[in-house]
């Protein structure tokens, strides 16, 4: 059975084929004397006879140098002796049956060395060649495995290129497929399938077995076994390929992890600047507080008193006008005297004084502080239960006082809403405050708490700054939700 395969291999080599042609070509050329001279065709007999013998050279016998050598270059050194030698065989009949010269079986003897020699010489330079050729292949197989390391974000598409780099070092790539197991994970050929010779090495990284490579030809190939240092050496490049792709996703893993605690510590750094620079501010405010808030209340007292006096005298005369204009002073002279309390109470708030307070009864209290304009309309929808909570009653007064007054201010003198609604979620209690005012810029909206910010004509910006403090030293917090040109959302959440 495996000698009528051989046979069949043998014979489907398509080089063996073109042999034998060539052979029987040259026979032909060579005994065209004596083809000529059986058909009666004297004159070629004649002239080709002397081509046997022309100054002492069989030229037709140079013919059998084209089998010799293309078998030499396709098969080898072995295959053109044997043809050498079938030539030799060839040219016997001739040597002994036609040729009248003596010695005659020195010349075919000769030829046949000579032919041998020549062969020989064909085969080593093709194998030396071939071996060169071979030698570029494996060489550009190790660096496309290089190659495709540098170019691979992970290993598995690391090993879905090596599987198709593998075969193209072998010598005969079409024919040669290469199956990877990697952590239970199979990379194959396209086209894969079995067959029953192959090669197989263990993929072996730091030390550890971590997988196999399988490398198969569909015929038998000796070449697989006696390659198999090449095999060896492209297992060990695909292993340190493999530690470098590994290496470079960590070293990936690790710079995407610095790049965050980077962004992280600048952000970082970033709050700790604008504490400084809200710390800074607040020194200034506070020494402009302390330096100028009592040299200013005292002026405005006197200047309150003597309005007074003028708007008693002058209501007795009936000067009207002049009565009006006092009016208006007094109005200005409270402004200065709100701006002169907020500069003295950011500067000295004291600590809460927490006590069981009826949340319901301290917003219709801060509600009674404040002038409501008629064009302002209050909606209170309160919970129905008194809900009592423990906290600083006169702090949370003043923080619901500066939102609703911000709320009216908001109105900018049109008919408008503000609406009051309270809950519990949790364990904290929340009152919202509504208007469909003109709302805070997204460019304002990050700054309306900070001290000194402002956007209204009169006022120094301390009324939010002071409202936030106020909550969150009672335990709350303070949210706010605005869009404008609709109106601004203010939550207070303070702990039951």
């Amino acid at each position: 059975m495996i000698n009528r395969r051989n046979k069949k291999r043998w014979w489907s080599n398509t080089h063996l084929r073109y042999i034998i042609v060539i052979m029987v070509l040259c026979s032909v050329i060579y005994y065209l004397p004596v083809i000529g001279g059986l058909f009666g065709w004297t004159s070629l007999e004649n002239s080709l006879n002397s081509l046997h013998n022309f100054y002492g050279i069989d030229f037709l016998g140079l013919v059998f140098f084209a089998p010799v050598v293309y078998t030499a270059y396709a098969l080898g050194v072995i295959p053109a002796i044997m043809a050498a030698l079938i030539a030799m065989l060839i040219l016997l009949p001739h040597a002994i049956l036609i040729d009248t010269y003596p010695n005659a079986l020195f010349k075919p003897t000769a030829f046949v060395i000579i032919l041998s020699a020549v062969g020989a010489v064909v085969a080593l330079l093709q194998k030396s060649e071939q071996e060169h050729r071979q030698g570029m292949k494996e060489m550009k197989c190790l660096y496309d495995i290089g190659k495709g390391a540098d170019e691979s974000g992970s290993v598995e598409e690391f090993l879905s290129k090596v599987v198709g780099i593998v075969p193209q070092a072998m010598q005969n790539p079409e024919e040669t497929k290469v199956r990877i197991t990697f952590h239970d994970q199979v990379f194959m050929s396209d086209s894969f399938h079995k067959s029953s010779s192959k090669i197989t090495e263990n993929l072996t990284v730091g030390g550890e077995t971590m997988g196999l490579i399988e490398i198969y030809s569909y015929r038998d190939n000796p070449y697989l076994k006696k390659r198999n240092h090449l095999t060896k050496t492209l297992v060990e490049r695909i292993c340190g390929a493999i530690r470098q792709v590994e290496l470079e996703q960590s070293l990936q893993g690790y710079y995407e992890q610095l790049e965050k605690e980077v962004e992280s510590r600048t952000k970082d750094l970033e709050h700790v600047q604008e504490k400084l620079i809200r710390s800074e501010r607040l020194a200034a405010v506070g020494e402009l507080a302390s330096g100028v808030g009592h040299e200013l209340r005292n002026p405005l007292n006197v200047i309150r008193n003597c309005a007074y006096l003028l708007n008693m005298s002058l209501t007795d005369k009936g000067d009207e006008e002049a009565v009006n204009t006092l009016g208006v002073l007094d109005k200005q002279i409270d402004i200065a005297n709100k701006i002169v309390t907020d500069l003295l109470d950011f500067t000295r708030i004291t600590p809460p004084s927490p006590d069981r307070v009826d949340l319901k009864s301290l917003i219709n209290e801060s509600l009674s502080w404040i002038t409501v304009p008629e064009y302002v309309t209050v909606n209170t929808n309160l919970n129905g239960n008194p809900m009592k909570v423990r906290t600083d009653a006169e702090q949370i007064s003043r923080v619901f006082t500066n939102i609703i007054s911000n709320a009216i201010q908001a109105m900018n003198g049109k008919d408008g809403e503000l609406n009051i609604d309270s809950g519990t979620e949790n364990d904290n209690v929340w009152i919202k405050f509504q208007d469909n005012g003109c709302g805070i810029p997204k460019d304002n909206f990050d700054k309306i708490f900070e001290p000194l910010f402002t956007t209204k004509p009169k006022g120094i910006g301390l009324g939010l700054a002071i409202t936030k403090r106020l909550v969150e030293q009672n335990g709350g917090k303070i949210e706010v939700a605005s869009q404008a040109k609709q109106g601004t959302t203010f939550t207070v959440k303070l702990p039951l």
